[in-house]
């Protein structure tokens, strides 16, 4: 008796592990879809579309932070189905959809960070990827102005160019160009909230031999994180005789606004217009005067 509660035993276990070993082989995640970048405030749809859809435990997914601080990068529930039940959402900016599918609405540089399908049956299957939200923020601001010289071997005025961007994430690169050569030799400062925002400033000082009149001056944002691929960029054509910002872009409209207002539809001036009516009404009173 004993040796047949052994085999007994051993039969169990391994009914319990072909069991197991079967559920594995079944269940999979035949299609799993997150985007890696998304332009803040837009959505984001994941998909995660699993092979044994009528026998699931539960279906869930997750979120670990990216800029949380590092005692709060915990995974954060974003959505629950426990089979038989409806869905759960615990999160405010997620949205439902068929088939295990979830909407990001609105997507802020806090957002970014790994998100995970969970499914569970017998078995358990993960997939992962992370998604980073990138904005330029305030647009990347470029300032040209001739400043005294400074403590060099020359004698010539120079030229600051100042390059900046306000509340953009991830954190970028700044570079700026003159006739498409890039200069190293910069000043940079940056500024980070807890949110994952960066200030960036950029400071370059050149000779005035260096920047010569209509030479073209470019500030250049980019990534490093080479799944963001998108730049921006701001240009200014130099003008030694002003202060030049992309900021600001003065044009004397007076007189082109003048003239569109004394225009007709023919392009004749109202007032020639006019003189083109008189005349003849004059010549026609003297002529009964006479």
């Amino acid at each position: 008796m004993p040796a047949l509660g052994t085999v007994a035993r051993a039969l169990s276990t391994c009914w319990l592990l072909l069991c197991a070993l079967a559920g594995s082989h079944q269940l999979s995640i035949t299609e799993f879809a997150v985007p890696s970048t998304v332009e803040a405030g837009n959505n984001a749809e994941l998909q995660c579309l699993h092979s044994d859809a009528e026998r699931v435990d539960y279906v869930k997914w997750w979120w670990t932070p990216m800029y949380a601080a590092s005692e709060d990068k915990n995974r954060v529930l974003l959505y629950q189905r426990l089979t038989g039940h409806t869905p759960e959402i615990p999160k405010k900016n997620v949205e439902g959809r068929e088939n295990d599918t979830i909407v990001l609405m609105d997507l802020h540089s806090y957002d970014s960070g790994v998100y995970e399908c969970e499914v569970s049956n017998v078995a358990e299957v993960r997939r992962h990827q992370e998604l980073i939200v990138y904005s330029n923020g305030t647009g990347v601001e470029l300032n040209v102005s001739k400043v005294e010289d400074g403590p060099d071997e020359d004698d010539l005025e120079e030229v600051l160019v100042q390059c900046e961007v306000h509340e953009a994430t991830p954190l970028p690169d700044l570079s700026i160009f003159v006739d498409d050569v890039k200069f190293d030799n910069v000043t940079v400062d940056v500024e980070e909230d807890s949110n994952g925002v960066y200030n960036v400033f950029l400071n370059l000082t050149l000779s005035s031999d260096v920047v010569a009149d209509g030479s073209n001056i470019r500030c250049e944002l980019s990534y490093p994180n080479h799944n963001v691929s998108h730049q921006y960029t701001s240009e200014i054509v130099y003008n030694s005789g002003t202060a030049l910002s992309t900021t600001e872009t003065p044009e004397d409209t007076t007189q082109s606004e003048l003239a569109s207002e004394l225009k007709n539809k023919n392009g004749v001036s109202n007032r020639s217009r006019w003189i083109l009516y008189a005349v003849p009404v004059v010549f026609a009173i003297l002529n009964n005067l006479l």
